[in-house]
């Protein structure tokens, strides 16, 4: 074949100078030569890949006037030679297509991450005929990617459960929520359609299921952290839950009264709850499932899953069924940059290059779809990505914000309303209740220490842009003379750190005095000792020498406290000392920067302050952002992809440098922020926020055919296979301990255990005797009664 292209090169060089190139006895020995091994090439891939453009002319060639001594028509060579060595480029692929075969017989029957290319019940319905014109046949949505088909069962699967009040616990409870009221709608509209009509269309028996139930068709699948002691450092004595029944109860109380939603976490028509065992990894301050969580979900109900965090559900899940082969349809949704997170911590997986091929790898492989909240986020999968914001906020929030624009209208007049001239409605709460209920908001509303206009709310990391904040302080200072007096709301593991910096130098001193070790709380005097020495010595003499035995216990239990409260003083003293000494650079300033660290706070009981700053660059999308707009404030953010959202609301002030920051905070401390206009408020609540989903979510037949012939599916199964085997059996209990897996690591093992407890259950039930003492199993076999009836037979006085 070699030989015959360079001979096909060689004479097209010679094509302007030969009246019949055809006739060359060389072209045409050649041109035999590659038509019958490109004819072997092609009967060899026959029976892998019916090519039906694969036939002895080429498709792309040029046809000229001449032709060959049979007539056939000649075609120009470069042409030729192009296809021919496109088709001997894909005939190279015949070796990976035949070790396909052999492979694919090691692989699980793992259903393709492709979507299904069938047409949308619920287009048709929309479009109100079933004759779709065959240009808008791409545009369709297809049946496996509609959740606005009836009859569908979501499952939302997340990483948290309240009452850890993080994104991946809130924002996937209230998603479930608002998809229950939304097929609740749809489902109920459809019934009625087909009571009152006797048509029904020819493809409605592709509903998965039917729609007798229409309350029960949302489950949020959520972690049940087994260990109590787990439970204790996350959620605090306070919700010390003693089964997953009582985290339920709480749960749908939340959902209830905070969130205002009862018909939703009503147990009997509102979302589902599923709980799988989880346990809780403090250094990497995340939830793992413990086990194979997915074969929790009944296989009859198994069609729609959302997928909240997929990379972080799959690092280091237990050995079972991929999510493709068990759901029809599975989307994702990316919360966190953690390879930004990676970057600053090196503990076990999560350096930035092992987490951002392990996340691509696990996000690819388990999804069809990918919703980014944001372009901040690294590629996984080209052709499944798309990045919407599919996040609303709760409705004090807009509640608040609301109040706030009726206060800005009796002040300046005018009233609310839209271009027509009619007051708008609100979303998400009815004409008359825009304000809080019973002024709930304004009683237990926090207000500043400091008298602040500004605030800072998240979690006390310096990831989170605090450092920035110090920077941005200074350039304040800079241009008006003083720094801006904020508060700071929220903890984390380096609130200390970041309370020293903004102290400066000044809080040397005053740290000093907070660590001073003699407090009179803690230590006990000897003055003090001596005489709960003296009263001891009397209730010996009172009570005499029978009770000796008691009072000594007593004693030696109060001397258990003295030198309890010693060791306590000690370490006491030790920190003082520790802390003394600086821990950034931002303490050697002079002065220090007007502030407050309250603490963890609702976000919805800070109404009384009016300019939000958020300067971090770490985040996919700040939940707490869009709060601050719901609520009518200003927003004061940086411009970065994580933002773009946010841009389009008029109280947004974003800055891209320093000088900009500093303008955009003079102008908001000396304005008030515009009240929201109804389409922006809208933007903001979960209704749109689902609109959104559903929308992010579907995929057309044209995008399916598009994926089709990426052929990239294989790659997904392939990774989908190679992930459990590395995680099977003991070396992949191994293999997760070095990844850093920690108290999850021992995946194989545990569901080893929970299937050995279970055999041992069943055995004890065999184990138990009937009334002649002989196994209820054994009684019951075949070789039992073979030897009762022989017995029987051989007279009586025998029986078994």
């Amino acid at each position: 074949v070699r030989q015959a292209l360079k001979d096909l090169y060689d004479n097209d060089n010679d094509n302007d100078n030969s009246t019949d190139v055809n006739s060359t006895p060389r072209f045409s020995r050649a041109r035999a030569i590659v038509l019958r091994k490109a004819k072997s090439l092609q009967n060899s891939r026959a029976r892998l890949d019916d090519d039906s453009s694969f036939t002895h002319i080429p498709t792309n060639a040029t046809a000229t006037n001449r032709t060959d001594g049979n007539g056939t028509a000649y075609y120009n060579n470069s042409s030729y030679i192009s296809s021919l060595q496109q088709r001997t480029l894909k005939a190279k692929q015949v070796f990976l297509d035949r070790m396909n075969l052999v492979s694919s017989t090691l692989l699980n029957s793992e259903r393709d991450a492709v979507v299904e290319n069938t047409t949308s019940t619920s287009q048709i319905m929309i479009d109100g005929d079933d004759n779709i014109d065959d240009g808008k046949q791409d545009d369709v949505v297809t049946l496996q990617s509609d959740l606005l088909r009836p009859g569908r069962k979501i499952f939302v699967v997340t990483t948290a459960a309240i009452p850890w009040f993080t994104g991946t616990s809130v924002n996937p409870l209230l998603r479930a929520a608002y998809l229950n009221r939304m097929t609740r709608k749809i489902n109920h509209e459809h019934n009625n359609m087909s009571a009152n009509s006797s048509v029904i269309g020819e493809n409605e028996d592709l509903n998965a299921t039917s729609c007798d139930a229409p309350g029960r068709m949302v489950t949020l699948v959520i972690p049940w952290l087994e260990l109590e002691s787990d439970r204790l450092e996350l959620y605090g004595p306070n919700h010390n839950f003693t089964s997953p029944e009582d985290q339920e109860t709480y749960i749908r109380a939340w959902l209830r009264d905070e969130a205002d939603m009862p018909q939703e976490a009503d147990p009997t028509t509102g979302i589902r709850i599923l709980f799988y065992p989880a346990r809780y990894h403090s250094g990497l301050k995340s939830i793992f499932a413990m086990g194979d969580m997915s074969s929790l979900i009944d296989d009859a109900d198994a069609d729609v899953c959302i997928l909240e965090e997929p990379e972080h559900l799959n690092w280091y899940r237990a050995p079972g069924d991929g999510w493709t082969k068990k759901f029809h349809y599975v989307i994702g949704i990316i919360h966190t940059n953690y390879v930004d997170y990676a970057s600053s911590h090196y503990t076990g997986l999560w350096t930035a290059p092992a987490i951002r091929v392990m996340s691509k790898a696990m996000v690819r492989a388990y999804c069809h779809v990918v919703i980014k909240l944001s372009d901040t986020l690294q590629t996984f999968a080209d052709e499944k990505e798309r990045t919407s914001n599919v996040h609303g906020v709760r409705l004090d929030f807009l509640k608040e914000g609301q109040r706030r624009a009726d206060e800005y209208y009796q002040t300046h007049g005018g009233c609310a309303s839209d271009e027509s001239g009619n007051e708008p409605q609100k979303e998400g709460f009815e004409k008359d209740d825009y304000g809080p209920k019973d002024n709930q908001v304004e009683e237990s509303s926090v207000t500043s220490s400091t008298g602040a206009d500004v605030y800072f709310i998240g979690k006390l990391l310096w990831a989170k842009g605090l450092d920035k904040m110090l920077d941005l302080e200074q350039h304040y200072k800079e241009w008006t003379g003083d720094y801006f007096a904020m508060d700071v709301y929220g903890n984390g593991p380096e609130e200390l750190a970041i309370k020293r910096a903004f102290e400066g130098r000044e809080g040397l001193s005053t740290r000093a005095k907070k660590h001073y070790p003699y407090d009179s709380d803690e230590v006990t005097s000897e003055t003090q000792i001596d005489n709960i020495n003296q009263n001891q010595t009397m209730e010996f003499r009172m009570y005499g020498e029978e009770n000796s035995t008691g009072l000594f216990s007593s004693h030696m239990a109060k001397i258990s406290k003295h030198i309890h409260a010693t060791t306590e003083n000690i370490k006491s003293t030790k920190e003082s000392i520790e802390t003394d000494f600086p821990r950034s650079f931002q303490e050697f300033r002079k002065d220090p920067i007007p502030s407050s660290f309250p603490g963890r706070v609702d976000h919805a009981l800070l109404s009384e302050y009016k300019v939000f700053v958020n300067p971090s660059e770490s985040e996919v999308l700040c939940t707490t952002t869009a709060e601050a707009l719901a609520m009518g404030k200003f927003i004061i953010i940086p411009v970065h992809p994580s933002n773009t959202f946010f841009m389009q609301f008029d109280n947004c002030l974003s800055y891209s440098n320093k000088l900009e920051f500093v303008a955009n905070l003079h102008w908001a401390l000396h304005n008030e922020p515009s009240p929201l206009k109804s389409e922006q408020r809208r933007l903001l609540t979960w209704e749109a926020a689902t609109e959104r989903l559903v929308s992010a979510s579907a995929i057309t037949r044209g995008e399916a055919k598009a994926r089709e012939e990426l052929g990239r599916s294989k790659i997904d199964d392939r990774i989908v296979w190679f992930h459990k085997q590395l995680g099977a059996g003991a070396r992949g209990d191994l293999f997760r301990k070095v990844l850093g897996a920690g108290p999850v690591s021992d995946q194989v093992a545990y569901e080893l255990s929970k299937q050995q407890l279970s055999s041992e259950d069943e055995g004890s039930e065999d184990e138990r005797e009937n009334e002649q003492g002989l196994s209820i199993k054994f009684a019951g076999s075949s070789l039992a009664e073979a030897i009762r009836s022989t017995l029987i037979n051989a007279g009586p006085g025998y029986s078994f």
